[in-house]
């Protein structure tokens, strides 16, 4: 097994985006997240964040968001081609996740916070996949 954060970012997201047109809100939730944290693990690699042999983060950084995004907003300068940003401005949606949780996938749909939430979570899933395209594109990915 090889981990490949960045495939598992955009299959997520592709995903999600079918699940939340055929109306499967909650899965599709689910994705828009596991998008924004498989980002920011690939994020992480890339700065030298200690992997196991199969590419797997190890700690402190085996977490899930919104946890992860708490450790990786203060530490995360990204070179964007033409000046160095901060996570946080390049992912301005990202303290939305701050209610998404990986154990939402075992709760009932009603019990998920989706309304007011599901688009932000999207937003932020949207804001990383550009900011892959940008690291892809500057050779920072």
């Amino acid at each position: 097994m090889t981990v490949d954060y960045v495939a598992a970012a955009r299959r997520h997201i592709r995903d999600a985006h079918l699940l939340q047109h055929a109306g499967r809100l909650a899965n599709a939730g689910q994705l828009f997240g596991i998008c924004v944290e498989c980002g920011l693990k690939s994020l992480l690699v890339r700065g030298g964040a200690p992997v196991d042999g199969t590419g797997n983060l190890m700690q402190p950084f085996r977490e899930h968001l919104p946890l992860l995004g708490t450790l990786v907003t203060g530490l995360m300068t990204l070179p964007d081609g033409r000046a160095a940003s901060t996570l946080q401005s390049r992912l301005p949606n990202l303290a939305s996740l701050a209610n998404w949780k990986i154990d939402h996938r075992y709760w009932s749909e009603s019990a998920i916070p989706l309304s007011g939430s599901l688009q932000a979570w999207e937003w932020a899933a949207l804001e990383m996949d550009a900011l892959l395209d940008d690291a892809a594109a500057g050779g920072v990915l």
